[in-house]
Protein backbone atom coordinates (compact mmCIF):
# COMPACT_ATOMS: atom_id res chain seq x y z
CA UNK A 1 0.00 0.00 0.00
CA UNK A 2 1.25 3.44 -0.89
CA UNK A 3 2.14 5.88 1.94
CA UNK A 4 0.69 9.09 2.91
CA UNK A 5 3.02 11.09 -0.09
CA UNK A 6 2.23 9.07 -3.00
CA UNK A 7 -1.41 9.52 -2.22
CA UNK A 8 -0.76 12.93 -1.94
CA UNK A 9 1.07 13.33 -5.08
CA UNK A 10 -1.44 11.01 -7.10
CA UNK A 11 -4.41 13.61 -6.12
CA UNK A 12 -2.21 16.81 -6.27
CA UNK A 13 -1.76 15.72 -9.80
CA UNK A 14 -4.78 14.81 -10.68
CA UNK A 15 -6.39 17.79 -9.39
CA UNK A 16 -3.68 20.25 -11.45
CA UNK A 17 -4.02 17.97 -15.10
CA UNK A 18 -7.92 17.61 -14.69
CA UNK A 19 -8.39 21.42 -13.60
CA UNK A 20 -5.72 23.10 -15.35
CA UNK A 21 -6.36 25.56 -18.56
CA UNK A 22 -7.36 23.40 -21.81
CA UNK A 23 -3.65 22.09 -23.51
CA UNK A 24 -3.20 19.34 -25.35
CA UNK A 25 -4.73 16.10 -24.22
CA UNK A 26 -1.47 14.32 -25.08
CA UNK A 27 0.46 16.62 -23.13
CA UNK A 28 -1.49 16.39 -20.16
CA UNK A 29 -0.80 12.68 -19.89
CA UNK A 30 2.69 12.86 -20.61
CA UNK A 31 2.71 14.91 -17.55
CA UNK A 32 0.66 12.33 -15.41
CA UNK A 33 3.01 9.76 -16.47
CA UNK A 34 6.00 11.76 -15.75
CA UNK A 35 4.16 12.26 -12.06
CA UNK A 36 3.92 9.14 -11.53
CA UNK A 37 7.44 7.50 -12.85
CA UNK A 38 5.57 5.42 -15.55
CA UNK A 39 7.53 4.58 -18.67
CA UNK A 40 5.27 4.54 -21.35
CA UNK A 41 4.90 6.07 -24.94
CA UNK A 42 2.23 8.75 -25.96
CA UNK A 43 0.87 6.95 -29.20
CA UNK A 44 0.34 9.05 -32.39
CA UNK A 45 -3.20 9.35 -32.48
CA UNK A 46 -3.83 12.45 -35.20
CA UNK A 47 -5.98 10.07 -37.50
CA UNK A 48 -8.47 9.02 -34.22
CA UNK A 49 -11.55 10.35 -35.11
CA UNK A 50 -12.48 12.69 -32.81
CA UNK A 51 -16.22 12.05 -31.85
CA UNK A 52 -18.36 11.23 -28.48
CA UNK A 53 -16.51 11.45 -25.71
CA UNK A 54 -16.90 12.75 -21.98
CA UNK A 55 -13.93 15.40 -22.61
CA UNK A 56 -15.58 15.84 -26.17
CA UNK A 57 -12.59 14.12 -27.91
CA UNK A 58 -14.23 10.58 -27.93
CA UNK A 59 -11.77 8.08 -30.28
CA UNK A 60 -9.34 10.37 -29.80
CA UNK A 61 -8.92 9.56 -26.01
CA UNK A 62 -9.84 6.23 -26.13
CA UNK A 63 -7.24 5.74 -28.60
CA UNK A 64 -4.80 7.54 -26.46
CA UNK A 65 -5.57 5.56 -23.11
CA UNK A 66 -5.75 2.34 -24.78
CA UNK A 67 -2.24 3.68 -26.81
CA UNK A 68 -0.62 4.54 -23.22
CA UNK A 69 -1.53 1.28 -21.46
CA UNK A 70 -0.33 -0.96 -24.13
CA UNK A 71 2.82 0.33 -23.69
CA UNK A 72 3.12 0.43 -20.14
CA UNK A 73 5.15 -3.08 -20.46
CA UNK A 74 4.35 -4.00 -16.69
CA UNK A 75 0.55 -4.41 -17.09
CA UNK A 76 -1.75 -6.66 -18.84
CA UNK A 77 -3.82 -5.50 -21.50
CA UNK A 78 -5.88 -7.16 -24.48
CA UNK A 79 -6.56 -5.55 -27.33
CA UNK A 80 -8.57 -6.82 -30.89
CA UNK A 81 -4.85 -7.19 -32.07
CA UNK A 82 -4.64 -10.50 -29.87
CA UNK A 83 -7.59 -11.73 -32.04
CA UNK A 84 -8.78 -14.80 -30.38
CA UNK A 85 -7.82 -13.97 -26.76
CA UNK A 86 -9.41 -10.74 -27.17
CA UNK A 87 -12.52 -12.57 -28.09
CA UNK A 88 -12.60 -14.79 -25.19
CA UNK A 89 -11.74 -12.24 -23.06
CA UNK A 90 -14.87 -9.72 -24.28
CA UNK A 91 -17.32 -12.15 -24.19
CA UNK A 92 -16.58 -13.32 -20.53
CA UNK A 93 -20.04 -12.83 -19.65
CA UNK A 94 -22.66 -15.65 -18.51
CA UNK A 95 -25.24 -14.16 -21.49
CA UNK A 96 -24.50 -13.09 -25.23
CA UNK A 97 -26.69 -10.26 -24.40
CA UNK A 98 -23.95 -8.26 -22.19
CA UNK A 99 -21.19 -8.79 -25.06
CA UNK A 100 -19.62 -5.59 -26.06
CA UNK A 101 -16.45 -4.74 -28.10
CA UNK A 102 -13.97 -2.72 -26.06
CA UNK A 103 -11.22 -0.92 -27.31
CA UNK A 104 -8.80 -2.69 -25.12
CA UNK A 105 -9.35 -4.66 -21.84
CA UNK A 106 -7.15 -3.74 -18.93
CA UNK A 107 -6.32 -6.83 -16.36
CA UNK A 108 -4.92 -5.20 -12.94
CA UNK A 109 -2.86 -7.69 -10.93
CA UNK A 110 -2.49 -5.06 -8.35
CA UNK A 111 -4.52 -2.45 -6.39
CA UNK A 112 -1.92 0.56 -7.73
CA UNK A 113 -2.69 -0.60 -10.80
CA UNK A 114 -6.15 0.18 -10.63
CA UNK A 115 -5.29 3.69 -8.84
CA UNK A 116 -3.09 4.08 -11.92
CA UNK A 117 -5.92 3.37 -14.06
CA UNK A 118 -8.47 5.82 -12.32
CA UNK A 119 -6.16 8.76 -12.67
CA UNK A 120 -5.60 8.11 -16.43
CA UNK A 121 -8.87 8.00 -17.35
CA UNK A 122 -10.15 11.03 -15.17
CA UNK A 123 -7.71 12.83 -16.76
CA UNK A 124 -8.51 11.25 -20.78
CA UNK A 125 -12.26 11.52 -19.98
CA UNK A 126 -12.33 7.78 -21.68
CA UNK A 127 -15.90 5.81 -20.91
CA UNK A 128 -15.08 2.13 -19.19
CA UNK A 129 -16.80 -0.53 -17.52
CA UNK A 130 -15.86 -2.69 -14.41
CA UNK A 131 -16.37 -6.33 -14.85
CA UNK A 132 -15.61 -9.16 -11.94
CA UNK A 133 -17.76 -12.25 -12.81
CA UNK A 134 -19.98 -10.60 -15.78
CA UNK A 135 -23.06 -12.65 -14.43
CA UNK A 136 -25.31 -9.16 -15.13
CA UNK A 137 -26.89 -10.21 -18.87
CA UNK A 138 -27.35 -6.07 -19.45
CA UNK A 139 -25.53 -4.65 -22.10
CA UNK A 140 -23.52 -1.65 -20.44
CA UNK A 141 -23.30 -2.98 -16.89
CA UNK A 142 -20.22 -4.98 -17.31
CA UNK A 143 -19.31 -4.44 -20.30
CA UNK A 144 -18.44 -1.28 -23.38
CA UNK A 145 -18.55 -0.72 -26.94
CA UNK A 146 -15.17 1.17 -27.49
CA UNK A 147 -14.65 2.02 -24.22
CA UNK A 148 -11.85 0.75 -22.29
CA UNK A 149 -12.75 -2.49 -19.66
CA UNK A 150 -11.36 -2.95 -16.71
CA UNK A 151 -11.48 -6.91 -15.88
CA UNK A 152 -10.75 -7.94 -12.28
CA UNK A 153 -10.27 -11.63 -13.34
CA UNK A 154 -6.13 -11.78 -12.75
CA UNK A 155 -6.74 -9.98 -8.87
CA UNK A 156 -7.46 -13.29 -7.72
CA UNK A 157 -6.08 -13.31 -3.73
CA UNK A 158 -7.42 -15.44 -1.07
CA UNK A 159 -6.14 -14.94 2.55
CA UNK A 160 -7.16 -17.31 5.37
CA UNK A 161 -6.34 -15.91 8.68
CA UNK A 162 -6.79 -18.75 11.21
CA UNK A 163 -6.70 -16.21 14.59
CA UNK A 164 -9.43 -13.87 13.32
CA UNK A 165 -11.18 -16.30 11.19
CA UNK A 166 -11.68 -13.88 8.14
CA UNK A 167 -10.70 -13.85 4.53
CA UNK A 168 -9.52 -11.53 2.42
CA UNK A 169 -10.40 -12.24 -1.34
CA UNK A 170 -9.58 -9.74 -4.29
CA UNK A 171 -12.17 -9.20 -6.89
CA UNK A 172 -11.09 -11.12 -9.60
CA UNK A 173 -11.98 -14.19 -7.77
CA UNK A 174 -15.16 -16.46 -8.40
CA UNK A 175 -17.36 -18.04 -5.68
CA UNK A 176 -15.97 -21.47 -6.80
CA UNK A 177 -11.73 -20.41 -6.14
CA UNK A 178 -12.63 -19.00 -2.73
CA UNK A 179 -14.70 -22.04 -1.85
CA UNK A 180 -12.03 -24.20 -3.19
CA UNK A 181 -9.62 -22.12 -1.45
CA UNK A 182 -11.41 -22.40 2.22
CA UNK A 183 -12.04 -26.25 1.60
CA UNK A 184 -8.27 -27.23 3.27
CA UNK A 185 -9.51 -25.19 6.20
CA UNK A 186 -13.18 -26.74 6.60
CA UNK A 187 -14.74 -22.87 6.34
CA UNK A 188 -16.90 -21.54 3.82
CA UNK A 189 -18.42 -17.96 4.03
CA UNK A 190 -21.55 -16.08 2.81
CA UNK A 191 -21.55 -15.88 -0.87
CA UNK A 192 -22.39 -17.39 -4.10
CA UNK A 193 -24.63 -20.55 -4.69
CA UNK A 194 -22.46 -21.19 -8.27
CA UNK A 195 -18.90 -21.85 -8.23
CA UNK A 196 -18.54 -19.97 -11.80
CA UNK A 197 -19.82 -16.82 -10.83
CA UNK A 198 -18.30 -14.21 -9.45
CA UNK A 199 -17.92 -11.97 -6.19
CA UNK A 200 -19.65 -9.16 -7.18
CA UNK A 201 -23.03 -11.55 -7.55
CA UNK A 202 -23.96 -10.16 -3.80
CA UNK A 203 -23.96 -6.61 -4.54
CA UNK A 204 -26.85 -4.00 -5.64
CA UNK A 205 -29.04 -3.23 -2.35
CA UNK A 206 -30.26 -6.91 -2.46
CA UNK A 207 -32.46 -8.10 0.55
CA UNK A 208 -32.34 -11.90 1.35
CA UNK A 209 -34.18 -13.97 3.81
CA UNK A 210 -32.00 -15.39 6.58
CA UNK A 211 -32.77 -18.48 8.71
CA UNK A 212 -30.50 -19.37 11.88
CA UNK A 213 -30.88 -21.87 14.22
CA UNK A 214 -28.68 -22.60 17.55
CA UNK A 215 -26.87 -26.07 16.79
CA UNK A 216 -23.84 -26.99 19.17
CA UNK A 217 -23.77 -23.47 20.54
CA UNK A 218 -24.36 -21.70 17.44
CA UNK A 219 -26.62 -20.11 15.18
CA UNK A 220 -26.64 -21.12 11.46
CA UNK A 221 -26.99 -18.51 8.82
CA UNK A 222 -28.35 -18.88 5.29
CA UNK A 223 -29.03 -17.26 2.37
CA UNK A 224 -32.03 -17.67 1.18
CA UNK A 225 -32.55 -16.36 -2.39
CA UNK A 226 -32.45 -18.57 -5.99
CA UNK A 227 -28.65 -17.07 -6.42
CA UNK A 228 -27.42 -17.02 -3.05
CA UNK A 229 -27.12 -20.21 -1.15
CA UNK A 230 -25.01 -20.68 1.08
CA UNK A 231 -24.26 -21.52 4.60
CA UNK A 232 -22.68 -20.11 8.19
CA UNK A 233 -22.39 -20.46 11.76
CA UNK A 234 -22.20 -17.46 14.17
CA UNK A 235 -20.46 -17.75 17.21
CA UNK A 236 -21.02 -14.68 18.54
CA UNK A 237 -23.32 -11.45 18.37
CA UNK A 238 -22.20 -9.20 15.28
CA UNK A 239 -23.11 -7.24 11.97
CA UNK A 240 -21.76 -8.36 9.16
CA UNK A 241 -21.98 -5.43 7.21
CA UNK A 242 -21.70 -3.97 3.15
CA UNK A 243 -21.25 -6.47 1.01
CA UNK A 244 -24.52 -7.64 1.06
CA UNK A 245 -24.97 -9.38 5.03
CA UNK A 246 -26.52 -7.49 8.00
CA UNK A 247 -26.50 -10.28 10.20
CA UNK A 248 -27.91 -9.88 13.94
CA UNK A 249 -27.85 -13.56 15.24
CA UNK A 250 -31.59 -14.05 16.47
CA UNK A 251 -33.88 -16.88 16.19
CA UNK A 252 -36.45 -14.45 13.99
CA UNK A 253 -36.03 -14.18 9.96
CA UNK A 254 -33.66 -11.33 9.08
CA UNK A 255 -33.65 -9.47 6.05
CA UNK A 256 -30.19 -9.22 4.92
CA UNK A 257 -29.00 -5.63 2.69
CA UNK A 258 -26.61 -6.30 -0.29
CA UNK A 259 -24.08 -3.18 -0.36
CA UNK A 260 -22.56 -2.70 -3.15
CA UNK A 261 -19.76 0.27 -4.75
CA UNK A 262 -20.94 -1.31 -7.90
CA UNK A 263 -23.02 -3.50 -9.21
CA UNK A 264 -20.03 -5.66 -10.38
CA UNK A 265 -17.51 -4.68 -7.89
CA UNK A 266 -18.61 -5.62 -3.85
CA UNK A 267 -17.65 -4.21 -0.90
CA UNK A 268 -18.08 -5.91 2.99
CA UNK A 269 -17.18 -4.36 5.95
CA UNK A 270 -16.96 -6.01 9.23
CA UNK A 271 -18.60 -3.73 12.18
CA UNK A 272 -17.97 -4.63 15.86
CA UNK A 273 -15.16 -6.78 14.96
CA UNK A 274 -11.48 -7.08 15.32
CA UNK A 275 -11.33 -6.32 11.79
CA UNK A 276 -10.37 -2.49 11.26
CA UNK A 277 -11.43 -1.50 7.63
CA UNK A 278 -11.22 -4.15 5.62
CA UNK A 279 -12.58 -2.32 2.33
CA UNK A 280 -10.97 -0.95 0.12
CA UNK A 281 -11.79 1.32 -2.58
CA UNK A 282 -10.48 3.38 -5.11
CA UNK A 283 -11.80 6.71 -5.19
CA UNK A 284 -12.26 9.13 -8.31
CA UNK A 285 -9.17 11.17 -7.35
CA UNK A 286 -6.94 8.10 -6.65
CA UNK A 287 -7.28 7.41 -2.97
CA UNK A 288 -7.67 4.21 -1.70
CA UNK A 289 -9.68 4.21 1.51
CA UNK A 290 -12.50 2.32 3.83
CA UNK A 291 -15.26 2.84 5.06
CA UNK A 292 -17.29 0.92 7.64
CA UNK A 293 -19.55 2.59 10.58
CA UNK A 294 -16.44 5.03 12.27
CA UNK A 295 -14.97 5.79 8.67
CA UNK A 296 -16.31 7.10 6.09
CA UNK A 297 -19.62 6.33 7.40
CA UNK A 298 -21.75 8.22 5.08
CA UNK A 299 -20.35 6.43 1.85
CA UNK A 300 -20.70 3.49 3.83
CA UNK A 301 -23.99 4.49 3.93
CA UNK A 302 -24.79 4.54 0.47
CA UNK A 303 -22.65 1.60 -0.71
CA UNK A 304 -25.50 -0.78 0.91
CA UNK A 305 -27.36 -0.28 -1.91
CA UNK A 306 -25.78 2.47 -4.21
CA UNK A 307 -24.31 0.47 -6.84
CA UNK A 308 -21.58 1.82 -9.01
CA UNK A 309 -21.74 5.41 -8.41
CA UNK A 310 -19.17 5.58 -5.41
CA UNK A 311 -15.85 4.22 -6.42
CA UNK A 312 -14.11 0.49 -7.66
CA UNK A 313 -14.13 -1.47 -4.72
CA UNK A 314 -10.54 -3.84 -5.10
CA UNK A 315 -11.13 -6.39 -2.15
CA UNK A 316 -13.04 -7.35 0.36
CA UNK A 317 -13.05 -9.33 4.15
CA UNK A 318 -15.18 -11.25 5.72
CA UNK A 319 -15.81 -14.11 8.02
CA UNK A 320 -15.53 -17.72 7.69
CA UNK A 321 -17.56 -20.35 9.40
CA UNK A 322 -17.36 -24.31 9.85
CA UNK A 323 -19.88 -25.95 8.18
CA UNK A 324 -23.08 -28.25 10.06
CA UNK A 325 -25.53 -30.97 8.41
CA UNK A 326 -29.08 -29.60 6.44
CA UNK A 327 -32.20 -31.28 4.99
CA UNK A 328 -33.00 -30.27 1.76
CA UNK A 329 -33.67 -30.86 -1.85
CA UNK A 330 -35.79 -30.10 -4.91
CA UNK A 331 -39.20 -30.73 -5.01
CA UNK A 332 -40.45 -31.24 -8.62
CA UNK A 333 -44.46 -30.81 -9.72
CA UNK A 334 -45.91 -30.19 -13.43
CA UNK A 335 -47.90 -27.09 -15.10
CA UNK A 336 -51.44 -28.54 -13.92
CA UNK A 337 -49.82 -27.56 -10.41
CA UNK A 338 -49.29 -24.35 -10.75
CA UNK A 339 -51.96 -22.65 -8.90
CA UNK A 340 -51.76 -25.13 -5.96
CA UNK A 341 -48.14 -24.12 -5.65
CA UNK A 342 -48.74 -20.45 -5.26
CA UNK A 343 -51.39 -20.90 -2.58
CA UNK A 344 -48.89 -23.02 -1.21
CA UNK A 345 -46.37 -19.89 -1.47
CA UNK A 346 -49.45 -17.80 0.56
CA UNK A 347 -49.22 -20.74 3.24
CA UNK A 348 -45.75 -21.25 3.50
CA UNK A 349 -45.40 -17.35 4.23
CA UNK A 350 -48.33 -16.99 6.54
CA UNK A 351 -47.42 -20.24 8.72
CA UNK A 352 -44.18 -22.27 7.70
CA UNK A 353 -41.64 -19.06 7.29
CA UNK A 354 -42.53 -18.84 11.33
CA UNK A 355 -40.01 -22.01 11.24
CA UNK A 356 -37.04 -19.76 11.09
CA UNK A 357 -34.61 -22.80 10.12
CA UNK A 358 -36.67 -23.25 6.71
CA UNK A 359 -36.01 -21.61 3.02
CA UNK A 360 -37.85 -22.04 -0.52
CA UNK A 361 -35.60 -21.34 -3.62
CA UNK A 362 -38.58 -21.75 -6.24
CA UNK A 363 -37.40 -21.99 -10.17
CA UNK A 364 -41.23 -21.62 -11.80
CA UNK A 365 -40.33 -22.91 -15.65
CA UNK A 366 -43.57 -22.51 -17.10
CA UNK A 367 -43.16 -22.44 -20.63
CA UNK A 368 -41.94 -26.41 -20.18
CA UNK A 369 -44.48 -27.12 -17.98
CA UNK A 370 -42.22 -27.97 -15.27
CA UNK A 371 -42.06 -26.46 -11.53
CA UNK A 372 -38.95 -26.92 -9.42
CA UNK A 373 -38.60 -25.43 -5.52
CA UNK A 374 -35.30 -25.89 -3.72
CA UNK A 375 -36.52 -26.60 0.37
CA UNK A 376 -33.80 -26.09 2.88
CA UNK A 377 -34.02 -26.86 6.51
CA UNK A 378 -30.87 -25.97 8.21
CA UNK A 379 -30.89 -28.39 11.56
CA UNK A 380 -29.13 -31.94 10.84
CA UNK A 381 -32.89 -33.28 11.37
CA UNK A 382 -33.89 -36.68 9.65
CA UNK A 383 -37.41 -36.44 8.87
CA UNK A 384 -39.11 -34.09 6.66
CA UNK A 385 -39.41 -30.68 8.63
CA UNK A 386 -43.49 -29.31 9.22
CA UNK A 387 -42.50 -26.17 7.73
CA UNK A 388 -42.84 -27.32 4.71
CA UNK A 389 -46.35 -28.93 4.53
CA UNK A 390 -48.18 -27.06 1.98
CA UNK A 391 -45.97 -28.40 -0.46
CA UNK A 392 -46.28 -31.73 0.74
CA UNK A 393 -50.23 -31.98 -0.22
CA UNK A 394 -49.57 -31.42 -3.82
CA UNK A 395 -48.36 -34.64 -5.67
CA UNK A 396 -45.40 -34.02 -7.06
CA UNK A 397 -43.61 -36.08 -10.00
CA UNK A 398 -40.37 -36.21 -8.32
CA UNK A 399 -38.60 -35.87 -4.86
CA UNK A 400 -34.80 -36.20 -3.91
CA UNK A 401 -35.10 -34.05 -0.24
CA UNK A 402 -33.64 -35.67 2.86
CA UNK A 403 -30.52 -35.58 4.85
CA UNK A 404 -27.09 -33.71 3.75
CA UNK A 405 -23.86 -33.73 5.14
CA UNK A 406 -23.58 -29.96 4.70
CA UNK A 407 -24.70 -26.91 2.50
CA UNK A 408 -22.21 -27.56 -0.09
CA UNK A 409 -23.76 -30.76 -1.17
CA UNK A 410 -26.81 -29.10 -2.13
CA UNK A 411 -25.46 -26.09 -4.33
CA UNK A 412 -25.68 -28.16 -7.23
CA UNK A 413 -29.42 -29.09 -7.12
CA UNK A 414 -31.52 -27.57 -9.13
CA UNK A 415 -32.48 -26.61 -13.05
CA UNK A 416 -29.60 -25.61 -15.39
CA UNK A 417 -29.54 -22.84 -17.62
CA UNK A 418 -30.27 -24.42 -21.08
CA UNK A 419 -30.56 -21.32 -23.24
CA UNK A 420 -27.54 -19.00 -24.02
CA UNK A 421 -29.20 -15.86 -23.59
CA UNK A 422 -31.16 -14.24 -20.79
CA UNK A 423 -32.72 -11.28 -18.79
CA UNK A 424 -35.34 -10.46 -16.45
CA UNK A 425 -37.61 -7.86 -14.89
CA UNK A 426 -39.21 -7.03 -11.40
CA UNK A 427 -42.23 -6.35 -9.43
CA UNK A 428 -43.35 -6.64 -6.11
CA UNK A 429 -46.59 -7.07 -4.44
CA UNK A 430 -48.00 -7.25 -0.45
CA UNK A 431 -49.15 -10.14 0.66
CA UNK A 432 -53.39 -10.63 1.77
CA UNK A 433 -55.89 -13.14 2.67
CA UNK A 434 -57.27 -13.24 -1.14
CA UNK A 435 -55.79 -15.22 -4.25
CA UNK A 436 -53.20 -12.19 -5.18
CA UNK A 437 -50.34 -14.59 -5.25
CA UNK A 438 -52.14 -17.24 -7.53
CA UNK A 439 -53.66 -14.34 -9.92
CA UNK A 440 -50.20 -12.98 -10.26
CA UNK A 441 -47.99 -16.35 -11.07
CA UNK A 442 -51.22 -16.80 -13.65
CA UNK A 443 -50.93 -13.86 -14.95
CA UNK A 444 -46.88 -13.88 -15.42
CA UNK A 445 -47.56 -17.92 -17.22
CA UNK A 446 -49.94 -16.13 -19.33
CA UNK A 447 -47.56 -13.61 -20.57
CA UNK A 448 -45.04 -16.92 -20.94
CA UNK A 449 -47.26 -18.48 -23.69
CA UNK A 450 -45.80 -15.78 -25.67
CA UNK A 451 -42.31 -16.46 -25.80
CA UNK A 452 -43.93 -20.00 -27.98
CA UNK A 453 -42.88 -17.90 -31.19
CA UNK A 454 -39.45 -17.04 -30.05
CA UNK A 455 -36.52 -19.91 -30.79
CA UNK A 456 -36.13 -21.55 -27.59
CA UNK A 457 -38.27 -19.58 -25.39
CA UNK A 458 -38.20 -19.84 -21.42
CA UNK A 459 -39.72 -18.31 -18.91
CA UNK A 460 -38.82 -18.64 -15.10
CA UNK A 461 -40.23 -17.07 -12.08
CA UNK A 462 -39.09 -17.09 -9.19
CA UNK A 463 -41.03 -15.46 -6.38
CA UNK A 464 -39.03 -15.14 -3.11
CA UNK A 465 -41.64 -14.77 -0.13
CA UNK A 466 -40.63 -11.94 2.61
CA UNK A 467 -41.84 -11.88 5.83
CA UNK A 468 -42.93 -9.01 8.18
CA UNK A 469 -40.40 -10.15 10.70
CA UNK A 470 -37.20 -9.87 8.10
CA UNK A 471 -38.54 -6.45 6.91
CA UNK A 472 -38.61 -5.15 10.53
CA UNK A 473 -35.55 -6.18 11.56
CA UNK A 474 -34.05 -5.18 8.35
CA UNK A 475 -35.00 -1.04 9.29
CA UNK A 476 -33.99 -1.52 13.33
CA UNK A 477 -30.57 -3.16 12.41
CA UNK A 478 -28.53 -0.34 10.67
CA UNK A 479 -29.15 2.31 8.21
CA UNK A 480 -29.19 1.55 4.47
CA UNK A 481 -30.88 3.56 1.50
CA UNK A 482 -33.76 1.27 0.96
CA UNK A 483 -37.58 2.11 2.57
CA UNK A 484 -39.75 -0.68 2.60
CA UNK A 485 -43.13 -0.97 4.22
CA UNK A 486 -43.52 -3.41 7.33
CA UNK A 487 -45.29 -6.31 5.92
CA UNK A 488 -45.57 -9.12 4.57
CA UNK A 489 -44.27 -8.69 0.67
CA UNK A 490 -43.47 -11.10 -2.36
CA UNK A 491 -40.44 -9.63 -4.47
CA UNK A 492 -41.39 -11.50 -7.70
CA UNK A 493 -38.26 -12.04 -10.56
CA UNK A 494 -39.43 -12.98 -14.05
CA UNK A 495 -36.39 -14.27 -16.04
CA UNK A 496 -36.64 -15.03 -19.66
CA UNK A 497 -34.20 -17.32 -21.86
CA UNK A 498 -33.80 -17.49 -25.63
CA UNK A 499 -31.40 -18.82 -28.44
CA UNK A 500 -31.07 -16.02 -31.01
CA UNK A 501 -30.08 -12.45 -30.70
CA UNK A 502 -33.07 -11.80 -33.77
CA UNK A 503 -35.49 -11.88 -30.52
CA UNK A 504 -34.04 -9.54 -28.42
CA UNK A 505 -36.04 -6.48 -28.59
CA UNK A 506 -39.04 -8.79 -28.92
CA UNK A 507 -38.24 -10.47 -25.55
CA UNK A 508 -37.14 -6.73 -23.96
CA UNK A 509 -40.29 -5.26 -24.80
CA UNK A 510 -42.16 -8.56 -23.34
CA UNK A 511 -40.06 -8.02 -20.02
CA UNK A 512 -41.09 -4.64 -19.65
CA UNK A 513 -44.77 -5.21 -20.63
CA UNK A 514 -45.17 -8.10 -18.18
CA UNK A 515 -44.01 -6.24 -15.27
CA UNK A 516 -46.21 -3.47 -16.02
CA UNK A 517 -48.94 -5.74 -16.14
CA UNK A 518 -47.93 -7.25 -12.63
CA UNK A 519 -48.10 -3.60 -11.39
CA UNK A 520 -51.57 -2.39 -12.83
CA UNK A 521 -53.03 -5.75 -11.37
CA UNK A 522 -51.55 -5.41 -7.48
CA UNK A 523 -52.51 -1.47 -8.05
CA UNK A 524 -55.90 -2.18 -8.80
CA UNK A 525 -56.18 -4.57 -5.44
CA UNK A 526 -54.07 -2.11 -3.46
CA UNK A 527 -51.27 -4.48 -3.46
CA UNK A 528 -48.54 -2.66 -5.24
CA UNK A 529 -45.14 -2.61 -3.67
CA UNK A 530 -43.06 0.28 -5.35
CA UNK A 531 -40.28 -0.70 -4.18
CA UNK A 532 -37.78 -2.27 -6.63
CA UNK A 533 -35.47 -5.03 -5.78
CA UNK A 534 -31.74 -3.53 -7.34
CA UNK A 535 -30.32 -7.54 -8.42
CA UNK A 536 -33.73 -8.54 -10.07
CA UNK A 537 -34.66 -5.57 -11.91
CA UNK A 538 -34.69 -4.55 -15.61
CA UNK A 539 -32.13 -1.80 -16.98
CA UNK A 540 -35.34 0.46 -17.24
CA UNK A 541 -36.43 0.10 -13.71
CA UNK A 542 -36.19 3.55 -11.76
CA UNK A 543 -34.47 1.15 -8.99
CA UNK A 544 -32.58 3.85 -6.71
CA UNK A 545 -35.64 6.18 -6.69
CA UNK A 546 -37.63 3.54 -5.54
CA UNK A 547 -36.14 4.12 -2.17
CA UNK A 548 -37.83 7.56 -1.91
CA UNK A 549 -36.69 11.33 -2.44
CA UNK A 550 -34.79 11.67 0.97
CA UNK A 551 -32.87 8.49 -0.03
CA UNK A 552 -32.10 9.19 -3.31
CA UNK A 553 -31.38 12.79 -2.94
CA UNK A 554 -29.04 12.10 -0.05
CA UNK A 555 -26.98 9.24 -2.46
CA UNK A 556 -26.66 12.03 -4.69
CA UNK A 557 -25.10 14.47 -2.27
CA UNK A 558 -22.74 11.97 -0.80
CA UNK A 559 -21.77 10.86 -4.71
CA UNK A 560 -20.80 14.70 -5.21
CA UNK A 561 -18.81 14.24 -2.34
CA UNK A 562 -16.55 11.39 -2.99
CA UNK A 563 -16.68 12.42 -6.99
CA UNK A 564 -16.90 15.80 -7.21
CA UNK A 565 -15.91 15.79 -10.86
CA UNK A 566 -18.94 12.64 -11.45
CA UNK A 567 -16.45 10.44 -12.73
CA UNK A 568 -19.09 7.77 -11.64
CA UNK A 569 -21.60 9.23 -13.50
CA UNK A 570 -20.58 10.14 -16.47
CA UNK A 571 -17.48 7.89 -17.47
CA UNK A 572 -18.97 4.55 -16.27
CA UNK A 573 -22.38 4.59 -17.80
CA UNK A 574 -23.46 1.65 -16.75
CA UNK A 575 -25.98 0.37 -14.12
CA UNK A 576 -28.50 2.38 -12.30
CA UNK A 577 -27.33 5.51 -11.84
CA UNK A 578 -28.18 8.63 -9.78
CA UNK A 579 -30.17 10.76 -12.29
Amino acid sequence: MQGPTTVFLIIATLSFLVNAAPQDLSSRVRAYLQSQGVNATIPNTANAPQTHGINGNGDLATALTCGVLNSYRDINLVTPQDGQLYTVQAQQHWSPTAWGNPNCIFEPTTVREVQFFVGLLRITGTTYAIRSGGHSPFKGFASTDNGVLLAFHKMKGVEYDAQSETVRMSMGNTWGDVYGNLTQHNRIVVGGRLPPVGMALVTGGMFVSLSLWAHDGYPLVHISHPSMRDLVHEPKLMHVLQEGFHITPTKKDLLVTMSSTSRYEPVVTLEQTPIDSPTQMVLADGRLINANATSNSDLWWAMKAGQNNFGITVSITTRAYPMGAVWGGVRTWNASQLDAVSDAFAEYQREGQLDTKSSVIPDLVTTNGTLYITLIYFSPVTTRPKAFDAFYRIPAVADDSGPRPNFLNLISVGPDQVVPRFSYGFSSLYLDNSTIYRDVLRLCAKQGEKMKRVNGGTQVLIPQPISKTMVDFAQTSGGRPQTLQPRAQLWMNMSWGWNLAKDDAYVYALIKETYEVVDKLTKSRGLYDPYIFLNDAAPGQKVLRSYGKESFERMQGISRKYDPTQMFQKQVPGGFKLE
